[in-house]
């Protein structure tokens, strides 16, 4: 028993809210584009809870613990 494995470990699951928004605003320029969301209370996340992943046509952003009754109706 002692060549046993300690057996892996695994994050918790957690649940959240997928929103999909259309309301957003760019700017762009020859050398980049600026994406705008306004997103409510973002400002009170952790930037580790931020993350964004890029494709050559679009993208992904995820917003960790960010608040979301607001949106729903």
């Amino acid at each position: 028993l002692d060549n046993e494995k300690p057996a892996a470990v695994v994050d918790p699951v957690t649940t959240g809210h997928t929103v999909k928004t259309s309301n957003y605003g760019w700017d762009q320029s020859d050398k980049s584009v600026k994406i705008h969301i306004a997103l409510t209370g973002v400002h009170q996340v952790p930037t580790e809870n931020v993350q964004v992943h890029f494709t050559a046509r679009s993208f992904d952003l995820l917003v960790k613990n960010l608040i979301v009754s607001f949106y729903y109706s």
